[in-house]
């Protein structure tokens, strides 16, 4: 994987506190809110924009292990090398969380980062 054109930061895992909403990259206060295909709660920040987001992911090597055709994507700092985000079809598409925004993250592929 090459390194992006802007730079997503791994801030911190949330702890898990109530019941589980099944929407795979959605945004989350704690891991237990994720849905099981994204099990994991992380706060994203992107050193580029300034722009925070917590959101629902999971660990990956490839784009086969994202779930709802997301894209993997290599993480410059934290506990994992590569997350699932949530695919966009064009610069400027809608993001479902605030602050998000569709990029191209590497060849073929975008994704909605914050």
């Amino acid at each position: 994987m090459t390194r992006n054109a802007f730079a997503l930061v791994l801030l911190w895992l949330l702890p898990a506190c109530s019941g589980r909403v099944e929407v795979p990259y959605g945004t989350c206060r704690a891991s237990a809110l994720c849905a099981e295909e994204t099990p994991l709660c992380i706060a994203f920040r992107n050193t580029a924009g300034g722009s925070n987001a917590p959101l629902c992911t999971r660990a990956c090597a490839t784009n086969a292990e994202c779930p709802d055709d997301g894209v993997c994507i290599e993480i410059l700092q934290g506990a994992y090398r590569s997350l699932c985000m949530q695919r966009c079809a064009s610069v400027g598409a809608q993001c479902p969380f605030t602050g998000g925004f569709c990029a191209t993250v590497r060849a073929g592929d975008m994704a909605c980062v914050p």
